[in-house]
């Protein structure tokens, strides 16, 4: 009977790999096993069998429309919300969350690759207090998500990021705040280009650059450097001599 809920159900959520449905009939037996208790949840009528979906498509990187979910559940969003994270965790099952998927479920694809560099930024930090160090879980995409958002001034919705983190509020809270420490470094890091080596000046080119400054005062100079007494040579005359006779003298001294 479940069986067939399940195999009506899963359409509807765009589930046809028949690995997917396979896995969430194992789902649906290993709750029937484990989890005896589950109105205390406010999970009824068709609700398990969504969940065992959703859950089972998670195992496989399969998509699934939260929305559709909760209204194929006839549960509130807050009670789906809740019996997801509790039932993947009664049966050892935990909805995989990548931060690509993630910044495509919240519109934001362009956080998507500062997020990276955030959630690595973190492994790298806490692999040298935990040489165990676990990320897999989806607090730490979520979080990473949400970090660069904020840094990008890209609004998303926390309260459904939280839920998808699957962990309690104030832990989330408190790793959102350690993640955007790590975005506001890489972008500092960004602002800062590295100095480029200078090219070494040439005699001609100080030389020149000379005339360019002291443009204003060189008549005077060429006053008492040109040997006519009626007139002064024209001072792009004289410069270009000047430059001439450096050139000159450098070709001769090489």
């Amino acid at each position: 009977m479940e069986g067939e809920v399940v195999k009506k159900i899963a359409p509807k959520l765009g589930i046809s790999v028949p690995n997917t449905i396979k896995k969430a009939l194992e789902l649906m037996r290993m709750c029937d096993a484990r989890c005896t208790n589950l109105s205390s949840l406010g999970v009824q009528g068709s609700c398990k069998a969504v969940l065992c979906l959703e859950l089972a498509a998670s195992c496989q990187d399969q998509p699934v429309n939260k929305d559709i979910a909760v209204r194929l559940s006839g549960v509130s969003k807050k009670v789906y919300s809740n019996a997801l994270q509790t039932l993947g965790r009664m049966l050892d099952v935990q909805p995989r969350a990548s931060v690509k998927d993630l910044c495509v479920q919240f519109g934001c694809v362009g956080a998507a690759d500062l997020a990276k560099d955030i959630l690595h930024s973190y492994q790298d930090e806490l692999q040298t207090k935990v040489s165990d160090a676990d990320i897999s879980q989806p607090m730490f995409p979520a979080a990473a998500v949400y970090a660069s958002a904020k840094q990008l001034k890209i609004k998303v919705d926390k309260a459904k990021l939280t839920s998808i983190a699957a962990t309690r509020k104030t832990v989330f809270d408190k790793l959102c705040i350690e993640m955007t420490k790590h975005a506001e470094k890489i972008a500092e890091a960004k602002k800062t280009p590295g100095t480029k080596s200078k090219r070494t000046k040439t005699f001609i080119e100080e030389l020149e650059e000379s005339f360019e400054d002291g443009r204003d005062s060189s008549s005077t100079k060429v006053a008492r450097l040109c040997d006519s007494d009626d007139e002064e040579e024209d001072y792009e005359e004289w410069k270009r001599k000047i430059l001439e006779n450096a050139a000159r003298a450098l070709g001769e001294k090489d």
